[in-house]
């Protein structure tokens, strides 16, 4: 498979990217409504549960868990459709790995943080040492997240592929950083559209994940075109 990467590509991915992420975070929250029975507040990349979530439900884990489930799930996913004899399916599944961001997800546990981490700690805190657990969960995370990614890089007919996998891996994280983590949470901060209303989401969060959304929708064929 040889990636048609191309500025209309590029902006199809990040369109696609912001996408995910948004429905990681939605599964998040909903996946908290459905345990603890109440919305918890949120930014574009950061929730919480509602009040007193923790101390009345103790399977509030699950809210937590659920993000990164759906986000390897989709990982998974693409890994699948790589084996498709459909050079189509191939670009989709590449874009579905990448956008699920591994090596954010890898690293931040690595790091001690992230979601992954928030469970482990909940289940292993008062018999593992800090670090122990950080290298349980690292593994799980190694053995999640690597497979769709050497699947990808195996696939490309790209010459010098091994540039593409770093720069999939490392130029989205950047952009989530700079744009969501910076700009638009800024705007909330801001208190720009930052009132609450459907799911307990703010209107700006809403609105900008119906224009991304209808923007892949309408150019979503740029990421499996032929180049």
């Amino acid at each position: 498979m040889k990636l048609p990467l191309s500025i209309r590509y590029s902006i199809t991915f990040l369109l696609l990217l912001l996408v995910m992420m948004e429905f990681h975070e939605l599964v998040h929250i909903t996946t908290g409504r459905i345990v603890c029975g109440c919305w918890g507040s949120r930014d574009f990349n950061v929730w919480s549960l509602c009040d007193s979530c923790r101390e009345q439900h103790p399977n509030w884990w699950l809210a937590t868990l659920s993000g990164p489930v759906f986000s390897f799930s989709i990982m998974w996913v693409g890994m699948f459709f790589l084996r498709s004899r459909i050079v189509q399916m191939k670009r989709l599944g590449f874009a579905f790995i990448f956008a699920n961001i591994p090596f954010g997800r890898i690293t931040t546990v690595m790091m001690g943080g992230g979601d992954e981490m928030v469970v482990t700690r909940h289940f292993l805190s008062g018999s593992w040492s800090r670090n122990e657990m950080i290298v349980l969960c690292s593994a799980i995370v190694l053995l999640l997240g690597v497979p769709p990614v050497i699947m990808a890089w195996r696939s490309l007919t790209n010459k010098k592929a091994w540039i593409y996998i770093t720069g999939f891996l490392l130029l989205p994280l950047l952009f989530l950083l700079i744009y969501l983590l910076t700009g638009l949470n800024s705007l909330l901060h801001y208190s720009v559209l930052s009132s609450n209303w459907i799911m307990g989401t703010p209107v700006l969060i809403t609105a900008h994940t119906i224009l991304v959304l209808t923007l892949l929708i309408l150019f979503h064929r740029k990421l499996t075109d032929q180049p």
